[in-house]
């Protein structure tokens, strides 16, 4: 296929509820990533008429203005049924993704020889949730564990965590959750060494920050529809920084698939270049994108209340455009009547007990979980 005949699309993103590596903060308990596919020329109309029809001050479209007043809500309206079908918005609970990133640094590398094998029975699923319930149920060991792991994400270094990797367990502390310790403490030295070979990278600054997985994962998506994206961000300090790290997607026509939890999940796409960072007063696809990811951030936040306070055609449109890749808490993954999630429980055990005793922790795990499927399946109730 040459130049000519590519479908080239321009999308335009912005973020909602950024705290950089912060996922910890109470005020903003989610992020989201929006991209509109839009032309300038067609965004710069839309965005002028939306501005006149709706007597909106100044001349930008921004979230936050207009959700503070019922004039401007009518306009968000309006926006988010016009592009809709043209938008993809990657929603992230923070404390969920933390949980996410808890089982990425600290399960992961103990079990990367044979990784495939715990995502497709969703172990990491089953681990995150596990975590971000204990914390959601406002256990104050998972609050200290959690804290722990943001401070050892950020320093590298363990010498001054508390809880992570103590001994000594607190008589409150629930049984899965003195597992998942117990866990940790025999696995430090893994552990640390994963933490040391990112030290130099470049990895570490941002290494807890939702901006280049989010905005990746919906170029994947976008990569699909379109042979091509010219891609707009609103600028970031994460973007700011690493934009080098889409370099291998310029020009890239290859189709590359990896296989997860026995699915097949594209991980690349084809830029014109890398993704520009460019002010939203002059490129009014940015202000679309606002809008969806105010929206996004706003509608997830006000569902945490008894009385949420948006219009119900906020909800329909973000459902038409809402990724698949959002990260979000499932609590199915912890249902104790699933066969599944007891196989799960039952692997927690035998990782945990394996690293007590120094026993290799992965030789003949496949056996392992064999024995156990037979097990269940002939034992449904117990």
């Amino acid at each position: 296929m040459n130049d000519s005949q590519k479908e080239i699309q321009e999308i335009y993103c912005d973020e909602s509820g950024f705290t950089g590596n912060n996922l910890l903060d109470r005020a903003t308990p989610y992020f989201a990533y929006a991209t509109a596919a839009v032309s300038h020329e067609e965004a710069m109309v839309f965005v002028e008429r939306v501005i006149k029809d709706y007597q909106v001050q100044g001349n930008e479209l921004k979230f936050q203005n207009l959700v503070r007043h019922s004039k401007g809500r009518q306009a968000i309206t309006h926006i988010l049924q016009a592009f809709s079908t043209r938008a993809k918005v990657l929603v992230n609970d923070k404390k969920f993704s933390l949980a996410c990133k808890f089982y990425e640094y600290i399960f992961e590398p103990t079990v990367a020889s044979k990784n495939t094998i715990f995502y497709n029975i969703n172990f990491h699923r089953f681990i995150s949730n596990l975590l971000y319930s204990h914390f959601q149920g406002e256990s104050e060991y998972a609050e200290k564990i959690f804290e722990d792991f943001y401070n050892l994400m950020k320093t590298k270094d363990d010498d001054e965590l508390l809880y992570l990797f103590s001994s000594i367990a607190p008589p409150s502390i629930s049984p899965l959750l003195d597992t998942v310790r117990t866990f940790c403490i025999h696995q430090r030295e893994v552990i640390n060494a994963e933490l040391d070979s990112l030290k130099g990278t470049g990895v570490g600054k941002w290494i807890l920050d939702l901006t280049h997985s989010s905005l990746f994962a919906l170029l994947s998506e976008w990569g699909q529809e379109y042979d091509q994206l010219h891609v707009f961000c609103d600028a970031s300090k994460p973007l700011k920084e690493q934009t080098d790290v889409y370099q291998a997607m310029v020009n890239n026509e290859e189709k590359i698939f990896m296989e997860l939890c026995e699915q097949e999940n594209v991980i690349t796409f084809n830029l014109t270049g890398l993704p520009q960072l460019v002010g939203s007063q002059s490129y009014p696809g940015i202000q679309i994108a606002d809008i969806f990811a105010g929206a996004s951030t706003f509608v997830f936040r006000e569902n945490l209340k008894d009385n949420p306070s948006y219009p119900n055609d906020w909800i329909l449109h973000l459902q038409n455009c809402l990724s698949g890749k959002s990260v979000i808490p499932d609590f199915e993954y912890l249902d104790i009547e699933s066969l599944d999630v007891k196989r799960n429980y039952l692997l927690l055990e035998e990782l945990t007990n394996r690293s007590i005793i120094k026993a290799p922790l992965l030789d003949g795990i496949d056996f392992f979980l064999a024995e156990v499927n037979r097990y269940l399946y002939l034992n449904p109730t117990e």
